[in-house]
Formats: structure tokens, C-alpha cells, sequence
């Protein structure tokens, strides 16, 4: 099974882009600015990445001099989506913990309407190695007009002031302070035990007949259980529904 970063990597690569359009070159301007403001503002480093072209635009405040990180370059544009230089500098469990919870907003996202999907955000607490601080990370995600493809990830990192030892991440309305989903934790019975006993017996490769004479229930039930587990998810078929679930540790 290939990593979650790798996972998540194809599904933001491999949307159905096509043609650019003078809108899209707007948003991107705009997110520009709005990255620019936010580095000045918070002394913080934000990376704009532009999903259908794999390229980044990082913009570096006075926090990277602190990380000893893309020093002396405040503006720098990088082929990859991955800011794998400010990774590397990460407890490594909770950027695994971050990319899921992206993994998951990406599946999320995608049933919002497409005005409204600027008022949903990601915001972790990330651990830095070998160290009592912490960052504060929050992505945003901007979609084509046109075609609905997530075009644009903003992510924005700062100073966390309010430490604590454990990582934290969630997903969040910002017009009305509503939490959507948490971490992975926090997670674990975003399932029903049934939704997972079946799904695990999905993974094995076992089919809805062969599941109802397991669990001496109806063929119907099985059928309702695996559709609920797909709505719940987000996913479009079981396969992707496993995969996801293995990695989140829910089976």
C-alpha cells in the first residue's frame, strides 16, 4: 500500500484539469497576495500550491530564520506541492496525521458547494522535533469555477503560543466556528462497529452474500451497511472506502 502522502499526492495531481482560463489566473494572483500579506502580518511562512501545474510559491517570513529554513530565499518557487524542507523539521508522526486529515478534507470538499468552499479550512498543531515549540499549520483549498478541480492549496504556518503535548487537527467552518471532523482519534467511531466489521471483511475480499451468512443477517442489510459506509466516507466505491479506512486505523 503506498504512503498516505503518496496517496494523497495522485489525487490532487490526477483531477480531470484542463484548459487555464483567465479566472484561474486571477485566483492564483489573489492567493498570491493574500499569502504575501499573511508572511508580512504573522512573520510566518506561507506556501501556495498550484495543484495543476505541481508547483509551489513559498513566502518566507522572519519564522524561517528562526527554523533555519529556506534561508535567504523570502520568495521561492519550487517544482513540488510538497514543502518538504519545513517537513523534515516536523515530529514525523503528526505530519502523517496532517496528511490524512488533508486526505480527508480533499474527500470532503468535494461535496461543497462550490461558493461555499472557501469558508472550510484545516487547522493542526504541529510538533517540531527535538523541540518544545510548535507550529500552528491551516490549509485552504480553491477550486476552478469552471470544472470544480481543487486548483489551489494555500497553506499558512505560524508560532503556536498556546502548547500542548499532543498533536491536533481538524477540520473547520470558519463562518460559524463548526468543527466537521477531528483527528484520527477523535475518529475512531466516525464508523459503527458493524460499518467496520463489514468493511474488514470487504478488504479480505469477502461479497455481500458471503458477509450475510458470516453475520446471519440479510443480504439487504449488507447492501444498506456498505452504502451508508460510502456516504459516511465520501468515497465512490469500497475499494477506495478500505484504503482509506486502513490508513485512518479504523480497520
Amino acid at each position: 500500500m503506498q504512503t498516505v502522502q503518496a496517496d494523497l499526492n495522485d489525487q490532487l495531481l490526477k483531477q480531470d484539469f484542463v484548459f487555464s482560463t483567465e479566472t484561474e489566473q486571477l485566483q492564483l494572483e489573489q492567493c498570491q497576495i493574500m499569502a504575501r500579506n499573511f508572511v508580512e502580518l504573522e512573520n510566518g511562512i506561507a506556501i501556495l500550491s498550484d495543484l495543476k501545474n505541481n508547483k509551489s510559491y513559498i513566502y518566507s517570513g522572519k519564522i524561517a530564520d528562526e527554523l533555519h529554513i529556506f534561508q535567504n530565499q523570502a520568495n521561492l518557487e519550487i517544482e513540488s506541492i510538497w514543502e518538504d524542507e519545513l517537513f523534515n523539521i516536523l515530529n514525523p508522526g503528526d505530519v502523517l496525521q496532517k496528511h490524512i486529515l488533508e486526505l480527508q478534507f480533499f474527500q470532503f470538499i468535494k461535496t461543497v458547494a462550490f461558493e461555499k468552499r472557501k469558508d472550510f479550512s484545516v487547522i493542526s498543531k504541529l510538533r517540531l522535533s527535538g523541540s518544545s515549540k510548535s507550529l500552528i499549520h491551516k490549509m485552504f483549498y480553491f477550486s476552478d469555477a469552471y470544472h470544480k478541480n481543487v486548483e489551489l492549496a494555500l497553506c499558512l504556518y505560524h508560532f503556536d503560543f498556546l502548547p500542548s503535548s499532543d498533536y491536533t487537527g481538524m477540520i473547520i467552518n470558519t463562518t460559524n466556528g463548526t468543527i466537521i471532523q477531528q483527528t484520527e482519534a477523535e475518529n475512531f467511531n466516525f464508523l459503527s462497529a458493524r460499518e467496520k466489521e463489514i468493511l474488514k471483511m470487504i478488504q479480505l475480499g469477502k461479497r455481500s452474500k458471503e458477509i450475510a451468512e458470516l453475520l446471519f443477517i440479510s443480504v439487504n442489510t449488507v447492501n444498506r451497511h456498505r452504502q451508508n459506509i460510502l456516504e459516511k466516507m465520501r468515497v465512490s466505491n469500497t475499494t477506495e472506502a478500505c484504503t482509506l479506512a486502513a490508513k485512518l486505523k479504523w480497520i
